[in-house]
C-alpha cells in the first residue's frame, strides 16, 4: 500500500461524530464529487500513503467490523453507503470512551489507477477553527472547517480486507490528539475501532537492516577489516533491491568470524527485526541509494537522500500564479 501512486477517488461519505450529541450524524448518501472536492481528498489520501508517520497493522480477523465492511464494499461497491454507515456508528460507539468532543470521519473508496487495485481510506478529520467576516457587518464569525491537505492527519487508515497470508492489511497513523492524551483515548483508533495489531512493514525492516548495518560496521570497522566492511555494505544494499533479503546469508558471505556474524545478526534482532529473511521494499532501497535536490528561486536548494526527501517534503499543487508550494515536516530544525 505504501507504493500506491496514482489515486482516483471513486466514492465518498463524511460522518459527523460528537460526544455531545445523542446520535452521530451518519451520512445517508454519497458526497457529490465536484472537481475541487475530488482533488481535496485525493491529495489527503496521497499524503497519508506517503506519510513518514505511517505504520502497518494486521486485522484481528475477517469478522471484525471494519474488516468485514471493507470486504463487502470492495466486493459490492453498491453497498458503499450502507456499509459506511455501519463503520460510522461503530466509530461513534468506540469514541464514547475517549475524551474527544467532535470530529468528522471521511470514508473514501479509491482506485490505484497504476494497477487498478481498490482500497478504502478512513480519515479522521478533526475540525479546524476558522474565522469569516459576516456580510452585513464588521464582525467575524467562528466556523469549523475540514483540515486542508497541508496539515498531516493525525489518524487515518488505508486498507484492504483481511487476508490471512498477508503481512499486513492496512497502513495507519495514530498520533495523539493532544500532547497529554490519556492512554484509553489513544488506544481507541487502532485497538478498539480498527481492531488491529501493529506489525513491521517491508519498508521498516529494509530501513532497519540498511541503517543498522552501517552502525554495526562503524562500531566494528577495525575488527572486521575494510574489505569485509565493504563486502557487507555492498551485499545489503544490493539485496535490498532484490526479491529477497536474507541477513544470515549476507552475514555468512561477508563476515568470516563466526562470533562477529552472530553479533551482527543479534544486533538486527535486538533493534526490532522480526524475520531474518523477507521481501525487501525495493522502491525505498532504490531511492535510498540516490540523492534528490530541489532547486528553488534565488539559489535556494533542498537536498538529501532520496528516501528522506520523499518522506519529509511535500510538493503541493501550483497556485494560480504558477508558484510551487513546498511543505517540509521535520522534528529537528536548526538555523545556521
Amino acid at each position: 500500500m505504501q507504493q500506491i501512486e496514482a489515486i482516483e477517488l471513486n466514492r465518498l461519505v463524511i460522518h459527523g461524530i460528537s460526544n455531545l450529541s445523542y446520535e452521530p450524524e451518519i451520512a445517508d448518501r454519497e458526497e457529490v464529487l465536484s472537481e475541487g472536492l475530488r482533488r481535496f481528498f485525493e491529495e489527503h489520501i496521497r499524503n497519508c500513503v506517503k506519510s513518514p508517520g505511517a505504520r502497518a497493522a494486521k486485522f484481528a480477523g475477517s469478522d471484525r467490523t471494519v474488516s468485514a465492511c471493507a470486504e463487502r464494499i470492495l466486493a459490492s461497491p453498491d453497498e458503499f453507503v450502507e456499509q459506511c454507515a455501519v463503520i460510522g456508528r461503530w466509530f461513534a460507539h468506540c469514541m464514547r470512551s475517549s475524551s474527544e468532543v467532535r470530529t468528522y470521519l471521511a470514508i473514501a473508496l479509491f482506485t490505484d489507477s497504476g494497477d487498478n487495485n481498490r482500497y478504502l481510506a478512513i480519515l479522521k478529520m478533526d475540525p479546524v477553527n476558522a474565522y469569516v467576516r459576516r456580510s452585513d457587518g464588521p464582525d467575524f464569525e467562528q466556523v469549523q472547517i475540514l483540515p486542508d491537505p497541508t496539515r498531516h492527519l493525525g489518524r487515518f487508515a488505508i486498507l484492504q480486507p483481511y487476508t490471512e497470508d498477508a503481512r499486513y492489511d492496512l497502513i495507519f497513523r495514530n498520533q495523539p490528539f493532544w500532547k497529554d492524551e490519556d492512554p484509553e483515548s489513544a488506544a481507541v483508533w487502532l485497538n478498539r475501532f480498527l481492531e488491529a495489531d501493529e506489525v513491521a512493514t517491508s519498508r521498516q525492516m529494509t530501513q532497519l537492516v540498511v541503517k543498522e548495518t552501517e552502525r554495526w560496521i562503524e562500531a566494528h570497522a577495525d575488527e572486521i577489516g575494510e574489505e569485509s566492511a565493504m563486502q557487507l555494505r555492498r551485499a545489503v544494499r544490493t539485496l535490498a533491491q532484490s526479491d529477497e533479503l536474507d541477513v544470515e546469508e549476507v552475514a555468512s558471505a561477508a563476515i568470516s568470524d563466526e562470533e562477529k556474524r552472530s553479533d551482527y545478526i543479534a544486533r538486527l534482532l535486538d533493534r526490532g527485526l522480526t524475520e531474518t529473511s523477507f521481501v525487501p521494499d525495493r522502491a525505498w532501497a532504490e531511492r535510498a541509494s540516490r540523492r534528490t535536490t530541489y532547486l528553488c528561486d534565488d539559489g535556494v536548494t533542498i537536498s538529501g537522500p532520496s528516501d528522506v526527501i520523499d518522506d519529509i517534503v511535500q510538493i503541493l499543487p501550483k497556485t494560480p500564479d504558477r508558484k510551487t508550494r513546498i511543505v517540509i515536516e521535520t522534528r529537528k530544525f536548526v538555523m545556521k
